[in-house]
């Protein structure tokens, strides 16, 4: 799995007018000239094969749309039907 980081600083009084608007905004507040200004990106990792197969499945079934409750309920449901499947315990 390969993750890919780029980082760079810059001193606020060096970024261009445009520069300083974008960052201003995404602060939400104004940048002194004396401030350092550090941007990190980084992608995130692809998930694991599994993962995808089960998602893909999901969707085909149908099954990728369910709210937390309804999930609970089909879990429950096939628990009952795999209890009623086994034969009496003597």
């Amino acid at each position: 799995m390969l993750i890919r980081i780029a980082f760079m600083v810059h001193r606020a009084k060096d970024l261009s007018p445009d520069q300083r608007l974008a960052i201003e905004s995404l602060l939400g507040r104004a940048i002194g000239d004396d401030e350092k200004i550090s941007i990190r990106a980084s992608a995130a990792p692809s998930p694991p094969d599994w993962l995808k197969r089960s998602w893909k499945t999901a969707q085909e079934h149908g099954v990728d749309c369910l709210s937390p409750e309804e999930i609970d309920a089909e879990i429950a449901a096939a628990r009952n039907a795999r209890h009623e499947r086994r034969p009496a315990e003597r």
